[in-house]
């Protein structure tokens, strides 16, 4: 098939435009970073919160300019789990109601590949997810006295949405298991006196904000919106 010049450019011009609006969340999380060692509170709080408005608005803009739309469910859910994931970064410090605003994104999350990559089965290695698991609450039940049964129910989805992200491309199992690091040692450092440090904090947030894009991307190109 012969492909004209003009078609060439126009979807080098949507590729183009569709990549630069991921720039503000790039922007945004290189900042937020930069907070884990300068100690500016204010600064954190306020990248923090822009974080997943600004990955939204960059998957926004991909679809708009997509050749190709992915379906209404699909962007729905992807969305919803970035509106549910910033409704728990800016809770946090409530945990109960920071962990449950995750809890909820991850279910929108395991919803979204469940619909997308049916019959698709999960990876092999989403077995790893069972002794993960035992293994995280072994370490961590001294330490966590009435907050076991919670942390029990979210890292059991938490692994479930791993496992779930597996069915899909590249970009979205690399972004469950990021996902699944930046937690896991999250939860080292608020239940044990592990991971205090600022360079801990500064890599437990980069994976988090690498897991989200990496989500977000490889949802996209599942669905076509960059092709």
């Amino acid at each position: 098939m012969i492909v004209s010049e003009p078609s060439v450019l126009r979807a080098g011009w949507r590729v183009g435009w569709a990549l630069a609006g991921f720039v503000p969340y790039l922007a945004v999380s290189a900042v937020q970073l930069v907070t884990k060692f300068s100690n500016d509170t204010s600064l954190d709080q306020v990248t923090k919160a822009l974080e997943m408005p600004t990955l939204a608005f960059g998957a926004g803009v991909a679809i708009l300019l997509a050749h190709r739309r992915p379906r209404p469910l699909i962007s729905a859910l992807l969305f919803a789990g970035l509106a549910l994931s910033w409704l728990g970064d800016i809770s946090l410090d409530h945990l109960t109601v920071g962990l449950a605003m995750f809890f909820a994104a991850h279910a929108a999350y395991i919803t979204m590949f469940e619909r997308a990559f049916r019959p698709r089965r999960p990876s092999s290695w989403g077995l790893v997810a069972v002794p993960w698991f035992v293994f995280l609450l072994a370490f961590l039940a001294p330490h966590l006295g009435g907050m076991l049964p919670l942390v029990a129910l979210y890292g059991a989805i938490l692994g479930t949405m791993a496992v779930s992200a597996s069915r899909g491309n590249t970009a979205t199992k690399v972004g469950g298991v990021l996902f699944v690091t930046s937690d896991s040692f999250l939860a080292f450092r608020l239940f044990t006196p592990l991971f205090h440090d600022d360079l801990s904090e500064f890599l437990i947030m980069l994976a988090y904000l690498a897991a989200q894009g990496f989500i977000t991307v490889g949802m996209l190109r599942a669905e076509r919106d960059l092709d």
